[in-house]
């Protein structure tokens, strides 16, 4: 059993401990998500790690930004996912009754018509984070997601996430904004 130090914390180690339990509070509803979106990143590494652990250096290091009531995570900065397929561009955004609707393109010519796209809402207060139960391939240029009643008029974090059909290989995520569906 490790003994307690009797050593007072500096307000630098206070200040980083601050830092990483919000970085963790903010990603661990996430952790599914970001366990396919980060594992091709963690497999090309030399040595073991994990995808959440990927996942987590990056917000300390990029998304966390400082207030003057302390740290808070931006959520344009987060990414739920990282790789080197390409991703697509978001040209429209539609709020309907109960649901959203996304529609993109994607001209590449590095990437396949049946790459599938999914779309991720996060309310980060609740701690709740879904994403699209339909397949949606990047040649319909187009997905939805339907919006449980529970995370009606609430705020909900959106982003848009590519990969490859077979799951592996992962485009970088896309921060859409901050909605509020009824």
């Amino acid at each position: 059993m490790k003994k307690k130090s009797n050593k007072k914390r500096s307000a630098a180690q206070l200040d980083q401990q601050k830092r990483f339990a919000l970085a963790m509070s903010f990603l661990s509803p996430l952790k599914s998500i970001l366990a396919n979106g980060y594992k091709f990143l963690a497999k090309r590494k030399k040595r073991l790690i994990y995808p959440f652990n990927l996942a987590l250096s990056h917000v300390l290091n990029m998304a966390i930004a400082e207030e003057e009531e302390g740290p808070y995570v931006d959520p344009e900065k987060v990414w739920l996912s990282d790789g080197t397929l390409p991703g697509v561009l978001v040209s429209d955004i539609v709020e309907e009754t109960g649901r959203i609707l996304v529609s993109y393109d994607s001209s590449s010519s590095f990437c396949a018509w049946d790459d599938h796209v999914k779309l991720i809402a996060y309310q980060v207060k609740e701690g709740v984070a879904i994403r699209s139960q339909d397949l949606a391939l990047r040649s319909e240029k187009q997905v939805a997601l339907d919006i449980p009643p529970s995370l009606l008029g609430k705020e909900l974090l959106l982003y848009i996430v590519c990969c490859e059909r077979d799951g592996i290989k992962y485009a970088r995520s896309q921060y859409l904004g901050t909605y509020q569906i009824n």
